[in-house]
């Protein structure tokens, strides 16, 4: 029921704050290495290898509403998860409240509890606590690169730090 309840303030906030103005710079920077379906990066130095089968990219809405949602999980019951509401194609996007970017993972994967699921947010009122940019979409390929510090929602004391993020992935 805890999980459940910050999934739902998670959500709650992107709708609140989705009706106000995001920061984004038209510079999305160089596309990532990786071949299409790739996605990576590094949580507090350490290597996020996510399985093929959960790495995905979506867009939904359209015009000012238009979202794009990037994540990936792994096979320790991790996900990175980044969610850029106002999308509007290449470019910077600060991740703060509007624009989320989550780390989240179960304490022991062998039990899969979701009222044990730890998660790490950008929720914390800052204007920005890390960046996801953009930098190709071609056709149905999305590609871009991502960082942010990541806030425990349960003790904002402790945090998260993802770093070396990048990803090439074709929208569905």
């Amino acid at each position: 029921m805890k999980t459940f309840k910050k999934t739902i303030l998670v959500l709650l906030a992107v709708v609140a704050v989705s009706i106000t103005s995001c920061s984004k710079s038209d510079d999305g920077g160089e596309d990532p290495q990786g071949g299409t379906g790739t996605f990576s990066a590094k949580v507090d130095g350490a290597t996020f290898t996510p399985i093929q089968e959960t790495i995905v990219a979506q867009m939904s809405g359209s015009g000012a509403a238009q979202t794009l949602a990037v994540s990936a999980g792994t096979m320790n019951s991790e996900n990175l998860q980044m969610i850029i509401v106002g999308y509007d194609g290449v470019g910077t996007y600060d991740l703060n409240m509007t624009n989320i970017g989550t780390y989240s993972y179960l304490p022991n994967p062998s039990n899969p509890d979701p009222s044990t699921v730890v998660i790490y947010s950008t929720i914390n009122g800052q204007t920005s606590n890390g960046q996801l940019k953009v930098s190709s979409v071609d056709g149905n390929v999305v590609k871009g690169t991502f960082s942010f510090t990541g806030y425990n929602l349960s003790n904002p004391s402790e945090s998260v730090s993802v770093t070396d993020g990048q990803f090439n992935i074709e929208l569905r």
